[in-house]
């Protein structure tokens, strides 16, 4: 009978598990903590945290490209002058220690998706300890968003569309972390009001560092090129350029931007429907950009179409005929500039439909501006622009002259700061 207890006695322990239970006891060790299931909060914020790490790729692609190319390179996100990512990820601003900001980003999400991961497989106290790191992690990130937007708003004065999508999620990211953080809280609040107050101190003593090692850097001016310097870096270019016919009796501007007695002036010939021009936009809207009170530039028309170009034997440009009666008719309003960048910005949209409705997202009346294109005053306008140019001997589009010297097609983005050393030091 004894004996037989005892056999009942071991098969409810193996049955119920507290055999084994007993034997891990007997040898010291701690039990393994169950590995529970991921829940639905902890996925959402895996998946949110993905989004930011494309994002953060894309980002920094672009950001590659820009210094690979000084500049040059124009991404799909290179919408206007406003909306404009190349603008805000070419900045200064787009970097931290000398890394890039996407990159302090990439890494940033790898290590908040470990967090997760961390607190899914832990059991206490290390799992207190990965939900209080990922709350802090999230929420400076979205702090640093809030941070980096405030700058291309206000400092940069352009907006990054991938960037404002990145910041929108890194707000879902530190919401879905301090929900994780509520769940997790049992007896006592997670959050209490001193971890708060810690962790509110700690991100707000950050962006205070942070902000004075950017503004410290992009504070110091770099020494602006000499002569001589251009002549080593580049002597072909030299030779070349300080070789180029200069042209007096430049036509007056009608359509120009910075002070009239800037030391530098680039009067440009251009076509709205030119892929160089274009370029060529891009880059003196930077140039003038960097060098606000030094420049002035001076648009022209010179459209490739026979219809408005007498000088031209072809309809090479079909629609820049159009384009270019459009900004003169936006100029009657006052508003030359803002349209003359959204042509270029989009140079497949320049049929009289889009031209009509890019005025009107100007402010400028639809009917007004339809009667002004078919108006023989504002045709008159621009073959008056193309006279001009034949007579200084303009065949081609986009053809500069700065301070008179005559550079036909669009310089390299690197280029144009020489030419700013050499005009100042001519």
């Amino acid at each position: 009978m004894a004996r037989k207890g005892a056999r009942r006695k071991t098969d409810f322990g193996l049955r119920s598990g507290n055999a084994p239970a007993r034997r891990t006891r007997e040898n010291g060790a701690t039990p393994a903590a169950p590995r529970r299931g991921m829940t639905g909060l902890e996925r959402a914020l895996l998946a949110v945290l993905a989004l930011d790490g494309a994002l953060s790729f894309v980002l920094h692609y672009v950001h590659a490209q820009l210094r690979a190319t000084n500049g040059a390179y124009t991404s799909f996100c290179n919408v206007s002058d406003r909306v404009n990512c190349d603008t805000v990820l070419g900045s200064p601003h787009s970097e931290l220690l000398g890394v890039p900001v996407s990159v302090w980003a990439l890494l940033t999400y790898l290590l908040l998706a470990a967090l997760v991961i961390w607190r899914q497989r832990a059991s206490e106290p290390g799992r207190t300890r990965a939900t209080l790191l990922l709350v802090g992690i999230a929420a400076w990130a979205f702090a640093f968003s809030v941070y980096m937007a405030a700058v291309a708003t206000f400092v940069i004065g352009a907006l990054c569309l991938l960037c404002i999508c990145m910041y929108v999620l890194n707000g879902v990211a530190a919401v879905l972390a301090w929900r994780l953080a509520r769940a997790e809280s049992h007896a006592a609040p997670l959050l209490s009001a001193r971890r708060t107050m810690i962790g509110a101190t700690a991100i707000a003593l950050a962006l205070a560092l942070v902000g004075g090692l950017q503004f410290a850097v992009t504070s110091v001016s770099t020494p602006p090129l000499t002569r001589e310097e251009v002549r080593s870096r580049d002597p072909e270019f030299y030779q070349w350029y300080t070789s180029r016919p200069v042209i007096t009796g430049l036509p007056a501007s009608e359509h120009a931007k910075g002070p009239a007695d800037a030391p530098i002036t680039i009067v440009e010939f251009s076509d709205f429907e030119c892929t160089h021009c274009a370029r060529a936009f891009h880059d003196l809207h930077d140039l003038e950009r960097q060098h606000r009170g030094t420049l002035r530039i001076v648009f022209h028309h010179f459209p490739l179409d026979s219809n408005c170009n007498p000088h031209v034997a072809s309809h090479l440009h079909q629609s820049a005929c159009l384009a270019a009666i459009a900004a003169e008719c936006a100029a009657r309003h006052g508003r030359f500039w803002e349209y003359h960048d959204r042509l270029f910005a989009a140079q497949d949209r320049l049929g009289r439909d889009d031209l009509v409705a890019s005025a009107a997202a100007l402010g400028i009346d639809r009917a007004a501006f339809a009667a002004c294109l078919d108006d023989p005053a504002s045709r008159a306008r621009v073959l008056a622009d193309v006279e001009a140019g034949a007579r200084l001997g303009v065949k081609s589009t986009p053809t500069l002259f700065i301070n008179g010297r005559t550079v036909e097609g669009a310089l390299e983005r690197g280029a144009y700061e020489y030419v700013v050393a050499l005009e100042h030091h001519s």
